[in-house]
């Protein structure tokens, strides 16, 4: 039994409260759950989201740019929170920008909102 509650690796969690009051958040959250709802391929491959990529990558930009407040910290516990972390201080080591890291690292973080964590390490 999965005493996790966050649910299983497949479980998509439910959104916190605050995204059902955004209606940017409500339409693309949507589009994204009915298109990761379709079944699989009919060759059989199966992403891990069915397609539903693009809708997780708006949404989760929609929540950087509309609710930074909300997205949460890195994760202890995703490998993915790690990468952008540590490549941030390497460009920073490195004297390069890490405004584009830190920007993929907020849309990820975004993701851990509303994707399922079998997926939400993937991007």
């Amino acid at each position: 039994m999965d005493d996790d509650p966050r649910g299983s690796e497949d479980d998509w969690p439910i959104p916190p409260a605050w995204m059902w009051g955004c209606e940017g958040c409500v339409e693309t959250y949507t589009v994204m759950k009915a298109i990761a709802d379709e079944p699989p391929p009919r060759n059989g491959v199966d992403n891990g989201s069915n397609g539903s990529v693009p809708a997780q990558i708006r949404l989760a930009q929609h929540i950087v740019a509309e609710h930074l407040a909300h997205v949460p910290p890195y994760s202890d516990d995703c490998t993915r929170c790690a990468d952008y972390q540590d490549r941030a201080a390497l460009d920073r080591r490195l004297g390069q920008s890490a405004a584009m890291t830190e920007e993929l690292g907020r849309e990820h973080r975004a993701r851990h909102l509303f994707a399922p964590r079998r997926i939400v390490h993937l991007m």
